[in-house]
C-alpha cells in the first residue's frame, strides 16, 4: 500500500516538473521583462540553445529589460526585440525548436473578434504561427491563470483544434519555483500573477 502511495506521489511530482525539463532548443515569445528566460537558466532546464524575444521594439525597452537581455546574451542566448508572436515567420529564419514558451499571453484588449475574445484569437493565431517552427515531437508551453473565467477566455481546447494540435495537457505552475521571475504584462507593466493563486501550464503538441 505504501509503495503504491509513494509511486503515485512521485508520478505527480514528475508531471508537475516535466514541462520544464530537457527544453532543448527553446524559443520564448512575449517576454515582458525577460526575467522568465533568465530563470530557466538558473533552474537548469536542459537548454541547448535559447532565443528569447519581446514584443516591444528595442527603442521602447526599459533598463530592466536591457539588463536582462544583456545577461541572457552573456549566458549564450539570442535576444530579438519587436517580435509579433502571431507572425513569427516575419521575424525568424526558418528553423525548428524543441520547446516554444509563451508566459501569460495577454492581448491587452477586451474587444471580441468573430465571436471570440481577443485573448482566444491571440492564442490560436500564435499556435498557428508557431506550428511552422516546432519539431514534430516538440511542445509548446503556455502558462496562464487557472480558473473558469480565464479558461473560458482562452478556450485552450478550441485553439488547439483550430491550429492543428492535440488537445493540450494541463499541469500546475508555481511561479515561485523560478528564481528571479517577476512577471509583467507587455502592454501595461502590470502582473498577471497579482490577485490570483492558481496557475497552470498547458502543453500543446502538434498533430502528426
Amino acid at each position: 500500500m505504501l509503495d503504491t502511495i509513494l509511486s503515485t506521489v512521485d508520478a505527480f511530482t514528475r508531471l508537475r516538473h516535466e514541462p520544464w525539463q530537457n527544453l532543448g532548443k527553446v524559443l520564448l515569445v512575449g517576454e515582458g521583462n525577460m526575467s522568465f528566460a533568465k530563470s530557466l537558466f538558473y533552474k537548469r532546464t536542459g537548454i541547448k540553445n535559447m532565443t528569447a524575444t519581446t514584443f516591444e521594439k528595442d527603442r521602447n525597452l526599459s533598463d530592466e529589460v536591457r539588463n536582462n537581455a544583456k545577461t541572457l546574451r552573456c549566458m549564450g542566448a539570442h535576444t530579438i526585440h519587436g517580435v509579433d508572436a502571431t507572425k513569427l515567420n516575419r521575424f525568424l529564419k526558418p528553423q525548428k525548436f524543441d520547446t516554444i514558451i509563451f508566459q501569460f499571453p495577454n492581448a491587452g484588449s477586451r474587444d471580441a473578434k468573430y465571436g471570440h475574445t481577443s485573448n482566444h484569437m491571440l492564442l490560436r493565431n500564435f499556435l498557428r504561427s508557431a506550428l511552422e517552427f516546432i519539431n514534430d515531437n516538440g511542445r509548446i508551453l503556455i502558462s496562464a491563470v487557472d480558473n473558469p473565467h480565464y479558461n473560458g477566455i482562452f478556450k485552450f481546447d478550441d485553439a488547439a483544434k483550430f491550429a492543428n494540435y492535440n488537445s493540450p495537457q494541463r499541469v500546475s505552475f508555481d511561479p515561485n519555483s523560478f528564481k528571479g521571475y517577476s512577471h509583467v504584462n507587455t502592454n501595461d507593466d502590470k502582473s498577471a500573477l497579482k490577485g490570483h493563486a492558481q496557475f497552470a501550464t498547458w502543453i500543446f503538441k502538434p498533430k502528426t
